[in-house]
């Protein structure tokens, strides 16, 4: 194996690191959004909860007063 060659694989095998480096902060990353969306889902349903029982509450008392 020549000279230029080796320096090719070394590159190579630098480029490779660096992607591989990459990729793996990448996986890290798209599982910390992950676990912001379902934090936002689990947000968004206890907001939708909590505003339907203001809803039934306001349309029990409208409904007592007019009894």
């Amino acid at each position: 194996m020549d000279k230029d060659t080796r320096e090719a694989f070394v590159r190579v095998e630098k480029s490779l690191e660096k992607l591989t480096e990459a990729l793996s902060k990448n996986s890290s990353d798209i599982s910390a959004l992950k676990v912001q969306a379902n934090m936002g889902k689990g947000a968004l349903r206890t907001i939708l909860f909590l505003g339907s029982l203001v809803a039934i509450v306001v349309a029990v008392l409208k409904i007592g007063e007019s009894i």
